[in-house]
């Protein structure tokens, strides 16, 4: 995942808004867990451009005004004029939820990633200056040899989003790093992206990984990803690409972050994580992360509450909301009855995700209970067992004993139900439901069992992991 998760490199393609995509709110994208109607109202709030057709090549436009109750959106052409359309002749684009079909996604992520790559090894291999104007096929080729990535340039420059070029995102971003390393960099910089020396740097924090899981004190979660450690999309370094630069630092979290960090410092190895730049904008900015100064001045968070649901209804939504001072995190089941994980909605990390598996880590490190699943070490054996207890009357009696312990607590906050209230409503709630209530349930008892200073503690843990930000990320910076 990425922090600040607006728009990344990747772009998506599906198809038209249909209208069973308003029975359900986003399940991914920057405005998750909206409805499509509310996502309407909040791009044309921030200016954000709406794609007319069914591919991302369709028409962009401004939106003016939209009509909820008749899914009609009233936008400027390219006159200028007021034009009115139905929201089924609105692209599904990364900002209602979009996924990634042929040509979008992931593949589109391939190819603008890489293709950063080679502006950045023209930039620095060929030019050695910053560009005033796009260099030629043929100049971009010249830096070719420099780059080690999972997509040719030719492919790059056929298959990859025009507009990206057009609208010299690749330029503002290449010049700005060189700006600020063209001093530091020093020789042949080469650009990784997928390649055989890119993942020996991931390898190395996986060593490292495994000897920290190894002590029986772990200081990482157990899903601690490589993007959680470092979001480089893309590495700049002047190592050979055959180098293995961090094989022999592995013994512990410090000794690897410490020598990314050096290297970084000393222009040899540089984790780069990327956005898209908007049309606007005249340059692109950078920003560092995890150095040891930034990580002493790292801010905390505040717990505030909860409440079930947005309402406080129990039975309205599967969910509960956890508020911060950060904003708003939801807790849920994703894509799924089996996968519970929290979303944050707001602030600097709106979109970031944190799963069921490193939410019960930083539980049990901060609040010494032990599992968020009981006896259980996985929300998978804990789920499995629900349906054996339904039988018995144990899960409903169970689930009604922490909803009437928690229930004064929303806020808001419903009338409390009498438990044969209770129980005859959630026999008619589906698995998806009754899985993710109950696994938010156990959170909140175990979150419920520690004072304010604790909660607070939990909060900032899943804050930072959600930017990348927690004692064992290291060093990196981001172009956006």
């Amino acid at each position: 995942m990425h922090i600040n998760s607006s728009e990344n490199y990747g772009i998506e393609s599906v198809a038209a808004l249909l209208k069973k995509d308003f029975n359900k709110p986003a399940s991914g994208g920057p405005y998750a867990g909206m409805s499509r109607h509310e996502i309407f109202f909040k791009k044309i709030k921030e200016k954000k451009k709406f794609i007319l057709g069914t591919s991302k090549t369709g028409t962009k436009v401004d939106g003016v005004s939209y009509d909820e109750k008749t899914g009609t959106l009233v936008y400027k052409n390219a006159s200028k004029k007021l034009v009115e359309t139905s929201f089924t002749k609105v692209f599904k684009d990364a900002d209602f939820g979009g996924g990634g079909g042929s040509g979008g996604g992931a593949e589109d992520t391939k190819y603008t990633e890489s293709l950063q790559c080679y502006y950045c090894s023209y930039v620095f291999n060929v030019k050695k200056s910053s560009l005033k104007k796009p260099p030629t096929d043929a100049e971009l080729k010249q830096a070719e040899k420099f780059v080690y990535a999972d997509a040719t340039l030719t492919d790059c420059l056929t298959k990859g989003p025009a507009d990206w070029i057009e609208s010299e995102v690749y330029i503002k971003t290449a010049n700005t790093l060189y700006a600020q390393y063209k001093t530091k960099m020093k020789g042949t910089v080469y650009f990784h992206r997928g390649s055989p020396f890119m993942n020996n740097v991931y390898k190395a924090k996986a060593s490292c990984h495994k000897i920290d899981k190894e002590t029986g004190n772990p200081q990482a979660p157990g899903s601690f990803s490589n993007d959680k450690w470092n979001p480089g999309d893309i590495w700049a370094s002047t190592f050979r690409p055959t180098d293995k630069p961090l094989d022999d630092y592995t013994s512990n979290w410090g000794e690897l972050n410490s020598r990314v960090y050096q290297l970084a410092n000393s222009g040899q190895l540089l984790g780069i994580s990327l956005k898209k730049i908007a049309p606007t904008q005249q340059k692109a900015k950078l920003q560092e992360f995890n150095s040891p100064s930034l990580q002493e001045k790292r801010e905390s968070y505040k717990y505030n509450g909860f409440s079930y649901g947005k309402t406080g209804d129990f039975f309205s939504s599967q969910d509960i909301y956890l508020s911060t001072s950060e904003g708003l995190v939801q807790f849920r089941t994703f894509g799924g009855a089996d996968s519970w994980q929290g979303e944050i909605k707001g602030g600097a990390a709106a979109g970031g995700k944190i799963g069921g598996g490193n939410v019960n880590f930083f539980c049990s490190q901060v609040f010494k209970k032990g599992s968020i699943y009981g006896n259980f070490e996985k929300e998978k054996d804990f789920l499995s067992n629900i349906k054996r207890d339904e039988k018995s009357g144990k899960f409903q009696s169970r689930l009604y004993t922490l909803y009437k312990k928690y229930n004064s607590k929303s806020s808001p906050s419903q009338k409390l139900l009498t438990e044969s209230e209770f129980v005859d409503k959630l026999m008619t709630m589906d698995y998806n439901f009754k899985n993710s209530k109950a696994i938010c349930m156990e959170f909140l008892d175990v979150l419920y069992s520690g004072d304010r200073t604790k909660q607070d503690e939990f909060t900032t843990k899943m804050f930072r992991y959600a930017q990348s930000d927690v004692d064992q990320s290291c060093y990196f910076i981001k172009l956006y």
